[in-house]
């Protein structure tokens, strides 16, 4: 006989556990997606957004750069000309994921939102397996992580708006994350996997790169979820000193987190320092809801820990994953209570870490009914997810129009169009404009009313030509029939004609005003 031990039943159920969830979870949060796909609004096309279009525009336009090759991306809300700087692993990979299915940079997304659903089940359930829970208690236990909730859907019969409610629309929980936004998603599942690796290399099970090197996986992914590791990491090695009364050793894997720096410093100089990218923390302000309405979003799964108890055997495992969870969600509870604009979005991972600890002190008899008791606002998010908003889906005309420009326009190129249109032109084309997305379009608030102006029918023709030059703009996307905003003999010429849009190109190279080379930011007049 063999000396390796059979692979036991347990090992066999677990697996089987995670699969069936992931199947489960799987069809039911593709649902809402095939459903748009299959039956838009009359005169509509799904591009692949139920929630937040404008940010899944943001990442398919870096994803598009990957379709063509690119790891180091452009801003393409930026018509200046800019080299490419910014990495994203995520979005790299949803790009050549859709290289190699069309070309199509939205192809990659839905495959990678599947198999991040179950990378981050199958850590739940390495987590849950870890802290002492089997069989039937494993598997409520992953379905209070997966299904779990607040009073988000008291909130909003109550008549709030999503917005204002953390755990309908803001992605506060896993199962909002897999329905809505491959980037929550992706997040949350490499943060869990860092915090299991990381407890694995500390009982001698796993080696240290391998924690390390899945958390530079997370932080060239989703940065923010990185404000949870560093806490967990310095905490245990405190607690650690605590109980033996040796700091050396601590003091040592505390320091671990020296070789993620250089994350650090990359994300400082292209938020503060790069020309192109720092609207993302200039620009960001506080979109988040009232701080009261998360006592709503996260009370169910406090009160859940407060009435729960230690179940099973102390050992070093459970102990690790007990204090890990504590040392999370102390740390973005904390953020939470004192946070500044930017930081709202580094607390969206205390939704999982709750459930999580909720599902580890709580009782197996009582789990079922938690899950059902913390199940009604997944509901209510599923339901919305099957009722989209028209700004997921884009108008014929406007496809068009991207369709066009897909083959006509080269990268780097720039299209001027109204900001609707021109967030899918970004994130569908080679090109890029100079509205869209109000964290990466520089000088978001100008440009707006730069853009509103150019589309106003009473602005003079000389000041429409010269917002043109000055964006060095190669297309322009007009309402249809008013080809005369560019003048009697336009330096363009109309390169399509539908119905509600007509596109125009640049018939001759852009000259150079006196006033062009001024620097970044100047206004017209």
């Amino acid at each position: 006989m063999s000396g390796e031990p059979p692979v036991g039943p347990d090992r066999g159920r677990k697996a089987g556990l995670v699969l069936g969830a992931w199947l489960l979870l799987g069809v039911v949060s593709t649902l809402p997606y095939l459903q748009a796909q299959q039956y838009p609004p009359s005169g509509g096309s799904f591009t692949g957004a139920l929630f937040y279009p404008d940010d899944f525009y943001q990442y398919a336009s870096f994803a598009e750069q990957a379709t063509r090759g690119a790891f180091l991306f452009s801003n393409k809300f930026d018509p200046e000309p800019h080299g490419p700087a910014f990495v994203n692993l995520e979005w790299w990979a949803a790009g050549r994921l859709g290289a190699i299915v069309d070309g199509w940079p939205l192809v990659g997304f839905p495959v990678l939102r599947i198999a991040a659903i179950g990378a981050l089940l199958l850590a739940i359930a390495r987590l849950l397996g870890a802290a002492g829970l089997e069989g039937a208690h494993l598997g409520w236990g992953m379905a209070l992580v997966a299904t779990g909730g607040g009073l988000g859907w008291l909130r909003y019969f109550q008549g709030a708006q999503g917005w204002r409610i953390p755990d309908v629309l803001m992605g506060l929980y896993p199962w909002h994350q897999t329905l809505s936004n491959v980037h929550f998603v992706v997040g949350t599942a490499l943060l869990l996997w860092t915090i299991h690796l990381h407890l694995l290399w500390r009982q001698g099970r796993a080696p240290r790169w391998a924690w390390l090197a899945v958390a530079w996986i997370l932080g060239l992914s989703r940065p923010y979820d990185l404000a949870a590791l560093g806490p967990v990491v310095i905490g245990l090695a405190a607690w650690d000193a605590v109980e033996t009364r040796q700091w050396k050793p601590a003091v040592r894997a505390a320091s671990d987190l020296v070789w993620l720096a250089p994350l650090f410093a990359y994300y400082a100089f292209m938020v503060g320092g790069h020309p192109s990218f720092g609207g993302w923390g200039a620009q960001s302000g506080d979109l988040s809801p009232p701080r009261r309405e998360f006592l709503m979003a996260l009370g169910p799964a406090a009160v859940l820990i407060l009435a729960g108890r230690r179940i099973g055997p102390a050992t070093r495992e459970a102990t690790d994953v007990r204090r890990a969870l504590i040392l999370w969600c102390g740390a973005l509870t904390t953020l939470l209570l004192v946070w500044t604009a930017p930081m709202a979005k580094q607390c969206l991972g205390l939704g999982a870490a709750l459930l999580l600890w909720a599902a580890v002190v709580t009782p197996a008899r009582r789990l079922a009914v938690a899950v059902f008791a913390l199940s009604p606002t997944s509901a209510v998010v599923l339901w919305l997810a099957f009722h989209p908003g028209p700004s997921s889906f884009v108008p014929a005309d406007s496809l068009a129009v991207t369709t066009m420009l897909h083959r006509a326009c080269a990268p780097g190129q720039v299209t001027i169009a109204p900001t609707d249109l021109s967030l899918a032109v970004a994130a569908l084309t080679p090109c890029h404009v100079a509205l869209g997305h109000r964290l990466l379009t520089p000088r978001f608030k100008e440009a707006v009313v730069e853009g509103n102006r150019f589309y106003d029918a009473a602005t003079p023709l000389e000041w429409r030509l010269m917002y043109l030059d000055r964006s060095n703009a190669e297309f322009v996307a007009l309402p249809a029939g008013h080809g005369d905003w560019l003048g009697p003999s336009p330096p363009f010429e109309r390169i399509l004609a539908r119905p509600s849009l007509e596109l125009w190109q640049r018939s001759r190279p852009a000259f150079a005003l006196a006033w062009k080379p001024e620097t970044r930011g100047a206004h017209l007049p």
